[in-house]
């Protein structure tokens, strides 16, 4: 008897779109033991948008594989410090490898947490930050109820762009948006801080110097200069800076909590975990004893943080 002549039937774009949404799902259910190869998700991730875009292109009805993309971008999204302590740089050499083909979101995801840990950070800073902090946000009152000067907006638009341009990693043109800043409103010791930190990182140490002389002279002294100058450091990526601040502020002030805030955020960022929760222990306690609801609260906060990427 003869065997019959089978002709496999080619699989589909389709059908290779589903099996590499399979794929993803398995990793991600998986990801703990995933290591670098983890960063096969994001071209996984590619190929599927790139067939699912071929098959759509062809009217044909891609709605429900369309929901499991999202699914699980918003899976791996979940779990996106748990993905890049898997992947390590592999993530960003990749990035620079693949150049402006690597454009969607998922490529751009270490970028997203780290501009999520900043927003944490600086959610109650405004409430932290002394005297400095006062006078800002009395600008930002004013700016939004009684229409302040046209000098006073126009350096409030330059510290928003400033801070935009620090977010980007573009510390040159971020450094002159707060000089602009200055110029406009030179009785913000704020400003001065950010002109210190940033030209002390593009390598201009005496005009860092001369930044921080004037913004003491403005009054920002003591504790809270190094409490502020050191969230600064923390913002451009300075977390050897930063944590030599946070250590002068708690052995100037060792009842102040902010200074175990501080250093808590720098070892958050740096990976020591338990030594960061001891810190934010440290500073919660303090608050309460000081009844500082706004320290404590943001000390919760940035805790219960810390202990979800644990769990990841």
């Amino acid at each position: 008897m003869t065997c019959p002549d089978v002709t496999l039937r080619p699989r589909s774009t389709l059908d290779q779109a589903r099996t590499a949404l399979e794929r993803v799902e398995v990793t991600l259910g998986n990801l703990k033991q995933a290591g670098p190869g983890a960063i096969e998700l994001l071209d996984l991730l590619d190929q599927i948008a790139d067939q699912l875009d071929q098959v759509e292109a062809a009217r044909a009805d891609v709605r429900a594989e369309r929901a499991r993309l999202a699914s699980t971008w918003g899976g791996l999204q979940k779990h996106a410090p748990l993905f890049l302590r898997q992947v390590g740089p592999a993530l960003q050499a990749e990035r620079e490898r693949r150049g402006p083909a690597a454009c969607r979101p998922w490529w751009s995801i270490d970028h997203a947490v780290a501009q999520q840990t900043r927003d944490i950070l600086r959610q109650r800073l405004w409430l932290l930050l002394g005297i400095a902090s006062a006078v800002l946000l009395g600008w930002l009152a004013y700016e939004q109820w009684l229409a302040p000067p046209l000098p006073l907006r126009q350096a409030l638009r330059h510290v928003a762009a400033g801070e935009e341009y620090v977010d980007g990693g573009d510390l040159a043109r971020a450094l002159v948006e707060f000089e602009t800043a200055s110029a406009l409103a030179p009785d913000d010791p704020e400003t001065r801080l950010w002109i210190g930190v940033l030209r002390q990182t593009l390598g201009d140490e005496p005009g860092a110097q001369a930044a921080y002389a004037a913004a003491r002279e403005l009054g920002v002294e003591g504790e809270t200069f190094l409490f502020q100058r050191g969230s600064f450091l923390l913002q451009v990526g300075n977390l050897p800076g930063a944590r030599a601040d946070a250590e002068a502020a708690i052995a100037l002030a060792p009842q102040w909590g902010y200074g175990f805030l501080l250093r808590a955020a720098v070892e958050a960022a740096t990976g020591e975990a338990a030594a960061a929760r001891a810190d934010y222990e440290r500073a919660i306690a303090l608050a309460c004893a000081a009844g500082d609801a706004d320290l404590e609260a943001l000390a919760r906060l940035q805790m219960d943080w810390l202990l979800q990427y644990e769990g990841d």
